[in-house]
């Protein structure tokens, strides 16, 4: 009985051990595939150079249009009062006004919803003290 537990074991033991030489053979295969330094350096060679040209380039900088006069006279026409009142919306063109939204329908409403809180917040109350 043991002889034939050993010779299982190692049966058990041979197949992991083939499956780990074929897992190992696979990487080893990948990596001499991928590194080919060579190329990567001949890459990097021309990176360089497309770097060195896009910093040797010169850089023409705009000028400056002068801009105190514009800004001074925004900051006139902001603050000066007199400014020309924007026209109405156009969304608004057409709309008539409501009467739901009149100051005493308003305050109705208001008085309306604290009616309703006092209400929910007594009955509230009384469940509390039961």
């Amino acid at each position: 009985m043991e002889r034939r537990m050993e010779s299982m074991m190692d049966r058990k033991v041979q197949v992991v051990n083939k499956r780990l030489d074929a897992f190992e053979l696979r990487v080893l295969e990948r990596l001499v595939s991928t590194t080919d330094l060579s190329s990567l350096q001949t890459e990097l060679v021309d990176l360089r150079a497309d770097v060195d040209a896009i910093l040797a380039t010169p850089a023409v900088e705009p000028q400056d249009a002068p801009t105190a006069l514009t800004d001074d006279t925004v900051l006139d026409v902001l603050f000066s009062g007199t400014a020309e009142e924007e026209p109405e919306p156009t969304h608004a063109k057409g709309k008539r006004h409501r009467s739901s939204h009149t100051e005493e329908e308003k305050a109705q409403k208001r008085q309306r919803r604290r009616e309703k809180e006092a209400k929910k917040a007594s009955i509230l109350n009384e469940e509390l003290h039961q």
